[in-house]
């Protein structure tokens, strides 16, 4: 027999060999589930015969399966399936083999490899072929690497940081709570960090940041930004009226803002001079704690209460705020009305109703007169 027939024959009887040999046939496309839900990667091979087929996660070494046996040792029954399962798939000559993988956690994600195990082939010639399974997390804040508190002088330069975790990578945007602009002259900023750049009075506030991936929900965080600050007050109206005399009281209203938080007193003018009020049975004095919606961010709302209000009530009063930076105060002027003033007045008769009675009586004598010319002209 020629030589080169020879090698022909050989040649063709190796490729014909090599055709019968185990492969894994299609790519194992990738798969993205939200964390909870249930993944699934194929991987379909022809010519199985006697080998193995194997999955195996690449990130951890684990062996997960031999065939359609899982080979974990912790599977645990999860709403009464199995974590881990292989499902076979049977096609002519072609077989599937199904990895799933339930309730998936982030420590699921990664790369997954098929490999088809075949007798008597060194381990690095055996067919393989890679997946990936990635896992979409919802954003989630992390607290010890987010700005909780900036405490700042005016002036100064600092940043706030919102630092945040998920799958896919969350976007961060700030925003300030009273909808107002932020430091660095817009309304939203997208960023982990905030620059606050030489910063005002004004830049006080609470501050917002959202991280969002679109897997739901958003995380959310809020940041307090104080700046220190000399003490300002300002009162709710200038000048206040109320009548003496009928156990009647006057509300003084003042608000304060400054950092630190101000210590507040009331003095009022009395001869010339000032002299101090003490929360006592003459006076009350309060800081308001609920329904401070109309209040900007840092204020404070004081009411200074004078009970049962005389004469010589009616004078100036003074509301002092003082902290380390300064001092400010605001004057309300006590007036004196001829009727009670406020919510808490008592309800009087109406004054109309007995005018009303006597016009009706001053038609009586009209009346009857003309009754008798009636009589009269029949």
């Amino acid at each position: 027999m020629d030589i080169r027939i020879y090698f022909v024959l050989v040649a063709l009887c190796a490729a014909l060999v090599k055709a019968q040999d185990p492969e894994i046939v299609d790519e194992i496309w990738p798969e993205v589930q939200q964390v909870g839900r249930t993944g699934r990667i194929n991987c379909t091979v022809t010519n199985k015969q006697t080998s193995v087929v194997m999955w195996e996660h690449v990130d951890t070494g684990e062996q997960i399966s031999r065939d359609a046996d899982i080979e974990m040792q912790l599977n645990p029954m999860i709403g009464g399936l199995r974590k881990y399962e292989v499902q076979k798939r049977v096609s002519g000559d072609r077989e599937t083999f199904m990895l799933i993988i339930r309730r998936l956690v982030e420590t699921d994600a990664g790369t997954y490899k098929c490999t088809i195990r075949i007798t008597a082939v060194a381990y690095d010639q055996w067919p393989t072929k890679l997946g990936k399974i990635t896992v979409q997390v919802p954003p989630t804040i992390r607290p010890g690497e987010t700005t909780a508190v900036l405490q700042i002088d005016q002036g100064q330069n600092s940043s706030l940081i919102c630092a945040a975790s998920g799958i896919p990578a969350p976007n961060i945007t700030w925003t300030k709570s009273d909808g107002g602009f932020l430091p660095v002259g817009v309304a939203q900023y997208r960023s982990h960090i905030l620059p606050m750049t030489n910063v005002t009075v004004a830049d006080m506030g609470v501050y917002r940041c959202v991280a969002d991936n679109n897997i739901k929900p958003p995380a959310e965080h809020l940041a307090q930004v104080l700046i220190f600050h000399a003490p300002a007050t300002r009162v709710v109206q200038n000048s206040v009226g109320q009548a003496q005399n009928r156990r009647f009281d006057g509300k003084l209203e003042c608000i304060v803002k400054g950092h630190p938080e101000p210590t507040v007193t009331f003095e009022r003018l009395i001869n010339q001079g000032r002299a101090p009020i003490n929360d006592d049975d003459k006076y009350d004095i309060n800081k308001q704690t609920t329904d401070n919606q109309n209040l900007k961010a840092g204020e404070q709302w004081y009411t200074l209460k004078v009970k049962n209000v005389q004469a010589n009530d009616f004078t100036d009063y003074y509301c002092i705020a003082t902290n380390v930076n300064g001092r400010h105060e605001s004057t309300i002027t006590l007036f004196e009305t001829m009727e009670c003033q406020g919510p808490n007045c008592p309800s009087l008769p109406s004054a109309r109703a007995p005018l009303l009675q006597l016009s009706a009586l001053a038609f009586i004598p009209t009346i009857l007169l003309l009754l008798r010319h009636i009589v009269l002209a029949r």
